[in-house]
Order: C-alpha cells, then structure tokens, then sequence
C-alpha cells in the first residue's frame, strides 16, 4: 500500500477528543468526510483511523476519530502525520496531478538534457512552485505554470521544461 500525507495533527480541542489536523490537501471536505479510512503513522506503524466528524475552524480541520470520546486518549498522537491510501484517490481532470505522482520525476528542458529531479512541489499565493534537485547538489524553483512546463510523461517518468534565462 502506498500512503500519500495529507495532513499532522497538531493539538488537541476541547475535551472530548477531537484533534486539530493543519491539513495538506486540496481536498479537504472529501478526505476528512465522515466514515472515510485514513492513517497515522503512530510509532514507527501506520495505525488505521475512520473518521466520526470533521469540521473546518481556522485554517485547521477540527476531527474525531474511532469512536474516541477523551482528550487523554488522543495526546499520544499529537505530532503524527495523517495519511491517505493512494489507491483510493479517484482519478483528476486531465492536466491535473497529484504533487505524489509528481515527485522523484526527471526533469529536462525542450531539447531533452537533463536538469535534476523533482523533490517537492510546494503551494505559495502566487500558484505551485516545483523544486528540482540538479546534479551539482543545488536546487532550482520552477513555477509549475504552462509557460514553464510543457508536458508531464507519466510513463517516461519526464517533466519537460521551457527555462528562461536565469531561472535554473
């Protein structure tokens, strides 16, 4: 099985076991729905958890899970990550992907020399940022916008890249 991480739980709320979870997700409403599977990894193990309720408060997702009713049963899992299986993520729109799939890809420009390999893809105001690890050791930030990127290949693992002068 393989876990994508949407989220870390990051407190506690009120007494009856809720945990505050700052999630990493575009899909809120639809991972932390009501009777959905997810996973904490929770001492070295990834631990099952369905969800009872969720609700959005402040820019977190406020969630009680497996039937837990009291605060002191849900403190051992502060500062565990919070995950979703792969296979149950439906399928995107075309020109749409999860950042997941994305990462460990190679990157090249037009021409088909090799730049580095993707690392991370990190959301800012301004749209998604793309970190490439290039083969001196340094990184480059590459906007993930159609100026920039011209074709993502899933099945050759590529992500083609027009560089303008200075962006690499």
């Amino acid at each position: 099985m393989k876990y994508i991480e949407i989220g870390k739980i990051i407190g506690t709320h009120g007494i009856k076991g809720e945990v505050k979870i700052f999630p990493d997700t575009d899909f809120r409403s639809e991972r932390f729905q009501k009777n959905n599977r997810l996973y904490l990894k929770f001492q070295d193990r990834m631990m099952p958890i369905v969800i009872d309720s969720s609700r959005e408060f402040k820019n977190v997702q406020l969630v009680a899970f497996n039937k837990i009713k009291d605060i002191n049963e849900v403190q051992k899992y502060l500062g565990c990550p919070v995950y979703v299986d792969r296979d149950s993520l439906g399928e995107l729109p075309e020109n749409e992907f999860y950042y997941d799939d994305l990462i460990g890809m190679n990157a090249v420009t037009v021409q088909g020399e090799p730049i580095g390999i993707v690392v991370d893809l990190v959301d800012v105001p301004q749209g998604v940022i793309m970190t490439i690890r290039k083969a001196d050791g340094k990184t480059a930030m590459v906007p993930f916008v159609d100026e920039f990127v011209k074709a993502v290949r899933f099945e050759e693992k590529i992500i083609v890249i027009a560089p303008i002068e200075g962006l690499l």
